[in-house]
């Protein structure tokens, strides 16, 4: 301030000067704490899991996946019902009219809900390796994409017949059998459902879950 006022003949401000003085000293202080804190070691981020886990005692868990043909406006869907013990319960490749993947990955959690419902589960655990699907049912569907609200809706009403629904994203490696049977819905183009028993093509990324496949019957 006193060079201003030397120099380019400025009114000296005394409350400026104040301010400017708490500001500098409050910036050193701040800084000398900072150098003398204690340094927290970071938190390491969670990362999930990448292998497939089995559920609970008593409840179903469904693995749903959609492959889109963008030119075709088609999708392949996927999906894999195994139990607490990881063993094959039922599988269900289909295809669907969809205009984008998201779409053909919401439809592809439909049907995986009213494929378990036939089944007659009630206890129900949901995979999905779509956050923007699963980010939207456990949220606020109103906050998704309006195309997908009529199918988000289906969902919440189809998934209210059970008992206890949960849902949860998980990364493509855990979800490779839902993926194999929507890539295989893609090449049939047909309704296909296997109970108890998998697909041959499908016993191999079953087992590779370290999980029973086919199921051991007993005597």
């Amino acid at each position: 301030m006193r060079c201003k006022t030397a120099i380019e003949s400025h009114p000296p401000s005394p409350m400026v000067v104040i301010c400017e003085s708490h500001a500098a000293l409050r910036s050193y202080l701040n800084a000398q704490a900072s150098k003398n804190a204690i340094r927290t070691p970071p938190v390491p981020e969670a990362h999930p899991p990448q292998f497939w886990s089995p559920p609970e005692n008593g409840v179903v868990k469904i693995n749903v996946d959609a492959s889109w043909n963008s030119e075709h406006h088609m999708a392949g869907i996927g999906v894999v019902l195994r139990n607490s013990s990881g063993v094959f319960i039922a599988g269900l490749a289909c295809s669907a009219d969809a205009d984008s993947s998201i779409e053909a990955e919401t439809l592809a959690i439909l049907e995986g809900c009213n494929f378990a419902i036939q089944q007659g589960h009630t206890r129900v655990v949901i995979e999905s390796d779509s956050k923007e699907a699963i980010s939207c049912l456990n949220r606020s569907i109103p906050r998704g994409r309006w195309q997908l609200y009529p199918i988000l809706c289906s969902i919440r009403n189809s998934c209210s017949t059970f008992w206890d629904c949960n849902w949860s994203w998980v990364p493509r490696t855990i979800n490779l059998a839902a993926d194999h049977l929507a890539k295989l819905a893609m090449l049939r183009m047909s309704l296909s459902i296997w109970v108890n028993r998998p697909p041959s093509s499908l016993i191999g990324i079953l087992d590779k879950d370290g999980l029973p496949c086919p199921p051991i019957l007993s005597a």
